[in-house]
């Protein structure tokens, strides 16, 4: 007796995950659903006569999943603070950072001006068929700009002394409050759920490309995921500490000469998810350049 027949099952699309690089230099993996196409005209081409536009994939900020909160967010954050501070990495880092208050103690360069935060990701946007979770690499990075920021405000008190000698006057009541040194991020696929976790966290999200504009040489740049184009941008600028990299590994001249200026201290390895700092080191300026 013939089967009968059964209906043929929807056959569900998959999306395969894409590396893209945008106009501005930034390299995401993404899915298919994370990119739309737009019309760019081709770069002029001396060997063509004849230029026609061609599609490139734009970026657009990372999708949160449907459900998902802003308290839910700050409390997946939270987790996520706790194991980065009970980690060996932190603890070790925190030495890092000792040893170079301890070199810079007798130097006089004026206060720390800002933190500048390039390339963070999206904590709260997920990629599907990705095989790292971007949104937790995302969220162990921020614990660390976050803790980094409380250290040295712990570690440095002669570097915060201007700071903390800025008064703002409130006038309805007349008290005053402590001024203090900026965090600035930026990232194309920062959500609105992503900046309103970071401005819970005194961070403000800036535009691009605002924050390669305001690096110093007192500034401390926080790039995990900064791509070579931008940091030959902002490296000339000579930060005092830069924390990512490994820029050891990049071929680039600016890169190269920015790296005879200054020490590193390597990361020990992130036992709870090793990709969100791998082989990544401190960078500071030589104590002669101090």
């Amino acid at each position: 007796m013939p089967h009968t027949s059964r209906p043929k099952r929807a056959s569900i699309p998959t999306q395969k995950r894409l590396q893209v690089t945008d106009d501005d230099g930034w390299t995401h993996v993404t899915s298919s659903s994370n990119v739309r196409r737009v019309m760019r005209a081709r770069v002029p081409n001396a060997n063509q006569k004849n230029d026609t536009p061609i599609q490139e994939p734009i970026l657009r900020p990372a999708e949160a999943p449907s459900r998902l909160t802003l308290p839910e967010l700050q409390t997946q954050y939270a987790t996520h603070r706790a194991r980065w501070t009970e980690s060996s990495t932190w603890e070790t880092l925190t030495r890092h950072l000792e040893q170079i208050r301890r070199k810079r103690a007798d130097k006089v360069l004026g206060p720390i001006d800002a933190i500048i935060c390039i390339g963070l990701g999206s904590p709260s946007g997920f990629l599907r068929d990705g095989w790292v979770n971007r949104r937790s690499v995302s969220m162990y990075q921020l614990a660390a700009l976050e803790c980094i920021k409380e250290q040295l405000s712990r570690s440095f008190p002669s570097l915060f002394s201007l700071t903390i000698r800025l008064q703002l006057t409130v006038p309805e009541s007349g008290d005053t409050v402590p001024l203090s040194f900026p965090i600035y991020a930026q990232d194309p696929v920062f959500n609105t759920l992503d900046i309103a976790l970071l401005e819970s966290l005194g961070i403000t999200v800036i535009e691009h490309p605002v924050a390669f504009k305001r690096i110093t040489q007192n500034s401390l740049l926080f790039c995990p995921g900064a791509e070579k184009k931008h940091l030959e941008l902002v490296l000339p600028s000579n930060p005092w500490i830069v924390f990512g990299g490994p820029l050891e590994t990049a071929d680039s001249e600016v890169i190269r000469r920015y790296l005879s200026g200054v020490e590193s201290r390597v990361l020990v390895p992130f036992e709870v998810h090793e990709h969100a700092f791998w082989n990544m080191r401190l960078y500071f300026q030589c104590e002669e350049e101090l």
